[in-house]
């Protein structure tokens, strides 16, 4: 026929628009000699003319939008109203002799499969996979007709319209072709990858096998036998046998039914040893065909012999593990994963390594001596000798020795006297009445020494004996360590970077880093750790005075209003003006987060949101969801903000002050229940600690706001400099820079003076951009090496507990009281933050500032690495959630869905069953 539709299933046409993924892999193994089951293809041709014919593709352009659903994006009235427009329609006549005409030549009306093959499907990012339909058990020509005319119309579903919505494409340029296959009568059936997709371990292979056709094992409908093969040496080295209670066979003459397999064969391996090994074989061949690219196969056994029926490559493939080992250099005591690497969660860049981690991160400028190092690409504190040799006793002894030392002082005294007076300055009447019948029982020197410390192990005693310091830390690092990161900011800000040299690019940057990093190490951490060493003291306080009590110090140092409650409250009011929008809300909730930017940019009436949100952006979006400077930060790409603005948007009765009341509520009752168990000396003892705390406490989060915030001038910078490399020759992409050393990058720039490029470079900036991927799977632990963890000086700086990988409880450290029960929100990076439940349980490797959108939308909150003045820790109280950080293996032993219990007053985390 000279306008045939269709095509013989070993066709040499490669043109995707024709023949769509499927049927393009089919045709590809089929003329590699494969055992692909015989029949051919309807192209898509056929599809467009059948919509062309019956004038139907505006009215499905138009019909392929997304509507609310509880405030939740749904297309199923698109896909009910696009499928009834198709399936009321005939296909024609041409087409339908074209197919009755082909299927009578396969044989006397065999039984067929009728599988979609859309024109955007079974590539490497976009498989499509379950997002159109398949027939399988067709018979006779008229069955056919339909069959096809229902692939097309699964053109169609909800699923796939929403797949297409996501991921960007036009809804308008899709077609389907049609692959008819004579149907494999399978025994047995399933689907292996060439490549472990859960782990990205090329070294293994998997396959999943169940009796009955394939489609129970693709579409979940049935736990198959999984078997993990090593793939250099072609054995199986672990097998699980599924139950494989249920199955799927051909239902008579028409379709398919769900089926009960017998119990003798349920726990019996689905699979010989000699099947498994013929399935290792034709994997490696398939895999091999395809370039060596890992291979997602479907395929189906009848009388030992296997049939292809699919080969497609893996999506979303995890690059390939490392094995490491987590030890420090011989001349390192021990790394701790705490203070600054709270900021630093991945794996960081080269230049970031090198400039700010083992450069800018110094106590003394005049040294370059950094207090910080990276092991496996992960930023880690030095401890030093001294926090490693001395036993737990002779840590006591210093302890104490240092606390006379210093109580001794004139200073000390002095300001143990005015902070007394003022402390005895902001209580009412009643309060300091009774304060002072109780200090007329004591010797009046003695009373300083009665209000603050007793005999105690606590290491945090600086923060009563050394408050003088506190103070002057306090003052220096608002008149001095801000005003110097804000001066480099400003003077590099004001660079026209487009008419700078290579070399003022280069000063920039390194000068912004070191503002970055001698901000941290001058003052600013001090501020930080002053801010621990209070909330430290008082929990100390807590702990050894009512032991039996679940008190713990955030229960009392909830609600005060940080920047990160600030924003939250400014992201609400730009919310409030959206929700009275119901246009501007529809836009909001069902554009997805990556691109909503862009939408609103090419409107004509956001201008009021667009403004709002840039003054939000400029005010807060500094703040990168890393410190390291190879991240964008929120102003760059604010996709995962607006997660937060959707839920925002979308939950009705969502108001920040329902935060504010809970933090109060908990912070009330807790005062309240102490009152009542202490009195006299002991309950002023703990007001004269929370009065101290509250003075200090709030630093914290007002020291860390600023971290970041020379990013933004810092980048434009890098990117202008990239960019350079690449049209030099050096790099291949712009932010290349990033993956290099200062000296390489010198070298490029003197290159580049004399018009030379060195593409070697680029070349290594691949290699490292994919070795940092790779080192983002792995889990570093909270102290190198793991025995350092048993001395006093260390343990107490740890901020991660050992669990039992085989516990349904996890232990950790409580930061935020109450206790919840509710799914698990496993996120373990800003890419996954649309996947957030609302009203969940967030489960989290760490929580840098950014993070903490979405705990406006959580009901507790537990990490891996977190500690009592974590930043997690802190914004948990704030908004009244119970949170315990610190569990080591959270993200490793919950699952994104399960149900589990978060204790923030004892410290544990339930896993519940179910996911």
């Amino acid at each position: 026929m000279a306008d045939s539709f269709i095509l013989p299933m070993n066709t040499t046409e490669d043109a995707l628009e024709l023949i769509g993924g499927k049927g393009r892999s089919l045709a590809k193994m089929s003329n590699a000699g494969f055992d692909v089951p015989g029949g051919f293809h309807l192209n898509a041709d056929a599809y467009r003319a059948f919509i062309n014919q019956n004038n139907l593709q505006d009215q499905i352009v138009a019909l392929a939008k997304p509507a609310l659903d509880n405030g939740w994006p749904t297309f199923e009235p698109a896909s009910a109203a696009i499928q009834e427009l198709i399936t009321s329609c005939e296909v024609s006549a041409e087409v339908a002799s074209q197919l009755r005409e082909t299927y009578a030549s396969l044989g006397a009306e065999p039984a067929v499969a009728v599988r979609s093959s859309a024109n955007a499907e079974d590539l490497p990012g976009l498989s499509f996979a379950g997002q159109q339909e398949t027939y399988l058990n067709v018979k006779g020509g008229d069955a056919l007709v339909v069959a096809v005319r229902n692939c097309w119309a699964s053109l169609w579903t909800a699923q796939a319209i929403s797949y297409r919505h996501e991921n960007e494409i036009d809804q308008g340029s899709v077609a389907m072709a049609v692959v008819v296959q004579i149907m494999v009568p399978a025994e047995v059936a399933g689907i292996m990858f060439t490549a472990n997709p859960a782990t990205g371990d090329r070294t293994e292979m998997i396959i999943n096998a169940s009796f009955g056709l394939g489609e129970a094992v693709v579409g979940g409908q049935v736990t198959p036998d999984t078997f993990i093969v090593d793939r250099p040496s072609k054995t199986i080295k672990e097998t699980m046998i599924g139950p494989k209670e249920q199955m799927i066979v051909s239902d008579g003459d028409q379709g398919t039914k769900l089926t009960e397999v017998e119990a003798a064969n349920r726990d019996q391996s689905s699979l010989s040893d000699g099947l498994l090994n013929d399935l290792v074989e034709l994997a490696l061949k398939i895999e091999k065909t395809y370039d060596g690219v890992p291979q997602d196969i479907e395929w189906a056994i009848v009388d030992g012999r296997i049939s292809l029926l699919q080969s497609r490559p893996i999506t979303n493939l995890p690059p390939q593990p490392l094995e490491v080992e987590w030890q420090p250099p011989e001349e390192i005591p021990a790394l701790v994963r705490r203070q600054i690497v709270e900021n630093i969660p991945d794996p960081t860049c080269e230049l970031f390594d090198e400039l700010y981690i083992r450069r800018a991160l110094r106590w003394d400028r005049t040294k370059e001596i950094s207090n910080y190092a990276t092991l496996n690409g992960f930023a880690f504190q030095i401890m030093g000798g001294g926090n490693i040799t001395e036993t737990k006793e002779q840590w006591r002894a210093n302890i104490r020795k240092a606390r006379e030392k210093v109580a001794a002082t004139p200073e000390g005294m002095a300001q143990e006297k005015h902070d007394l007076e003022l402390f005895l300055s902001e209580l009412s009447d009643d309060d300091r009445a009774a304060f002072q019948k109780m200090a007329d029982e004591l010797d009046s020197d003695n009373l300083p020494n009665a209000v603050t410390v007793p005999e105690s192990d606590d290491p945090t005693f600086t923060a009563f004996h050394k408050t003088f310091t506190n103070d002057n830390q306090h003052r220096d690092w608002r008149e001095r360590a801000m005003p110097e990161l804000e001066a480099a900011t400003n003077k590099w800000a004001a660079l026209d970077i487009a008419s700078a040299s290579d070399a003022t690019l280069m000063e920039g940057i390194r000068e912004l880093t070191e503002a970055e990093g001698w901000y941290w190490a001058g003052n600013g951490g001090h501020t930080f750790g002053v801010a621990k060493s209070v909330d430290d003291q008082l929990q100390c306080f807590l702990r050894e005075n009512l032991p039996e009590h679940r008190f713990t110090s955030g229960q009392f140092l909830s609600g005060f209003k940080s920047r990160i409650m600030q924003a939250n409250d400014a992201l609400f009011e730009i919310a409030r003006v959206i929700r009275a929008n119901d246009e501007l809300g529809l836009l909001i909730l069902a554009t997805p987060a990556r691109r909503l930017m862009r939408e609103l940019e090419a409107r004509s009436d956001t201008r009021q949101i667009l403004g709002d949100i840039d003054a939000y952006l400029q005010e807060y979006g500094h703040q990168g969801y890393s410190l390291d400077f190879c991240e964008p930060t929120q102003q760059e790409d604010p996709s995962a903000l607006f997660v937060t603005l959707k839920n925002m948007v979308r939950r009705k009765d969502y108001d920040p002050k329902q935060h504010e009341e809970e933090a109060r509520r908990k912070k009330e009752k807790a005062l309240k229940d102490i009152s009542e168990l202490l009195d006299g000396l002991k309950y002023w003892q703990f007001r004269y600690r929370l009065w101290f705390a509250n003075k200090y406490y709030p630093m914290r989060e007002e020291s860390c706001f600023v971290l970041g915030m020379a990013w933004p001038v810092l980048r434009p910078m890098a990117a202008e400099l990239g960019r350079r490399m690449v049209e030099v020759g050096t790099f291949k992409r712009a932010d290349d820079v990033y993956h290099m050393y200062s000296a390489e990058l010198d070298e490029a720039m003197q290159l580049r003076a004399d018009h030379k490029g060195k593409p070697e470079l680029g070349e290594l900036a691949e290699q490292r951009r994919e070795l940092r991927e790779r080192r983002k799977r792995l889990h570093p632990p909270g102290t190198c090496p793991p025995e350092a963890s048993e001395l006093p000086g260390i343990a107490f700086k740890e901020t991660q507990i050992k669990n039992d990988d085989t516990s349904d409880t996890l232990m950790g450290i409580p930061v935020s009281p109450g206790t919840v029960t509710a799914e698990a929100s496993v996120i373990m990076n800003p890419s996954e933050f649309s996947n957030m439940i609302p009203g969940s349980i967030l489960v989290c490797p760490m929580t840098s500032p950014a993070w903490t959108q979405l705990f406006a939308h959580a009901q507790g909150l537990v990490t891996d690495i977190g500690g009592i003045l974590g930043h997690g820790s802190i914004v948990a109280r704030e908004y009244g959630i119970p949170a315990v950080v610190g569990t080591g293996n959270c993200t490793q032993r919950i699952k994104h869905g399960q149900m589990i219990e978060v204790d923030g007053d004892g410290g544990t985390v339930r896993l519940l069953e179910g996911e």
